[in-house]
């Protein structure tokens, strides 16, 4: 029996390896989703440019914010030109990192989380620069498979509004 366990365990290694491999070639398609450090600074960025913020509001392990995070957040990044993109930043519902609040306040993601009423992950809220919401918030993962249409209806609108069109 022993003999059987070690091919066992090194056939399970190799697929794990396989895996780690095609999930880090993953994770190098698309650049990481940048945590919210100064939502001052972002905007000033969105008053410049006349685009929204989109923050995903999300818990560690959660599989649905993962999903949000990897096949609807971050192919923004790739969209278009770079001037057109929505700025993109995660809060953890309940972070204790320190960042600068659209007042120039410091606070935390749990306060931030907080300030807007999110209690359920994923929540993506999109903002201008005044941190105003813009449109109703989009919660809860892509359960029916509609997701994709109401983020794209309510980036659309967004940036609508903040374009002032």
């Amino acid at each position: 029996m022993k003999h059987l366990c070690i091919p066992a365990a090194v056939g399970c290694l190799a697929i794990l390896a396989s895996l780690a491999a095609q999930s880090s070639h993953g994770s190098e398609r698309f650049p990481a989703l940048q945590r919210a450090t100064d939502l001052r600074a972002d905007a000033s960025l969105s008053a410049k440019t006349h685009r929204p913020i989109i923050i995903l509001f999300s818990l560690p392990g959660c599989r649905f914010c993962d999903e949000i995070r990897q096949n609807y957040l971050l192919p923004l990044l790739d969209d278009g030109a770079p001037s057109d993109r929505p700025i993109l930043r995660e809060i953890v519902i309940t972070g204790n990192q320190q960042l600068t609040s659209f007042a120039g306040e410091k606070t935390s993601e749990q306060m931030v989380a907080k300030s807007y009423g999110v209690r359920v992950a994923p929540s993506v809220l999109m903002l201008d620069a005044s941190g105003t919401l813009l449109v109703p918030p989009v919660v809860g993962g892509d359960t029916s498979g509609l997701y994709g249409g109401y983020l794209s209806n309510a980036l659309g609108q967004a940036s609508r509004i903040v374009q002032g069109r």
